[in-house]
């Protein structure tokens, strides 16, 4: 199986670069490179992408500010030569963050990373098709009906899952409960929290309120939180 890809980045040497490691990896396929986000966003609009190597300071529209319009994003791999966009880029669930000049073997390291992370999704999708969240905890694995769950909190160290009746404590991170229950009524609104869309009572520009709690929007998740409510921009 090969996995398409893209090279956003408005230096033609480091988009030769990225393209030149990548073709020596089994499994990737390039799709196209672009030197701005907005000709990507018009390809991405008719042609389907499994991952984005995507540079962050750009003309017009920065490659944090691309991440933020894409409403179903492909798994991205971000590439800059500034580390001070490193806890930004995280709080977009990224793939992983290269600092340029990218070696072979540091760009190896992300794609296997991205390779790991899409096992774990055809997983989850065997699960999905039963509508049945299966969680580690208490040495046990719970079947839980995805109808029951309500909303999903990380913490430090373990994530939340509340449903209808109970709380389970898992130590599954929250990205990967993302990728069970995507596609299945549930929104990630923030990096703290996925919700199901069936159990908000209540929507405004700032959060949600679910079981009379109310839970607000992070800033990299607002945007697209919306539009999948169908509520306008706040």
């Amino acid at each position: 199986m090969k996995y398409k890809y893209l090279v956003i980045d408005d230096e033609p040497l480091a988009r030769k670069l990225i393209v030149s490691h990548a073709c020596k990896v089994e499994g990737l396929e390039l799709a196209g490179e672009f030197g701005d986000a907005i000709e990507a966003s018009n390809f991405l609009h008719t042609h389907r992408v499994d991952l984005i190597f995507l540079d962050i300071q750009m003309p017009e529209i920065t490659g944090l500010q691309f991440i933020s319009t894409l409403k179903n994003s492909p798994a991205i791999i971000l590439t800059t030569a500034f580390r001070e966009f490193a806890a930004e880029a995280f709080d977009l669930d990224v793939v992983d963050y290269l600092l340029k000049p990218i070696s072979f073997e540091r760009l190896l390291k992300s794609v296997n990373k991205f390779f790991d992370r899409r096992s774990g999704s055809s997983t989850a999708n065997i699960q999905n098709n039963d509508l049945i969240l299966h969680l580690k905890a208490d040495r046990k694995i719970h079947k839980i009906p995805m109808m029951d769950v309500l909303y999903v909190e990380s913490l430090d160290e373990y994530v939340k899952v509340y449903t209808k009746g109970k709380v389970i404590i898992t130590r599954e991170n929250i990205s990967s409960l993302d990728q069970k229950l995507s596609g299945n009524q549930f929104v990630r609104i923030h990096r703290s929290f996925i919700v199901s869309i069936k159990a908000i009572t209540t929507i405004s520009t700032e959060g949600v309120e679910v079981s009379s709690k109310f839970l607000p929007f992070g800033r990299a998740f607002k945007q697209g939180a919306l539009a999948t409510l169908g509520m306008p921009k706040g």
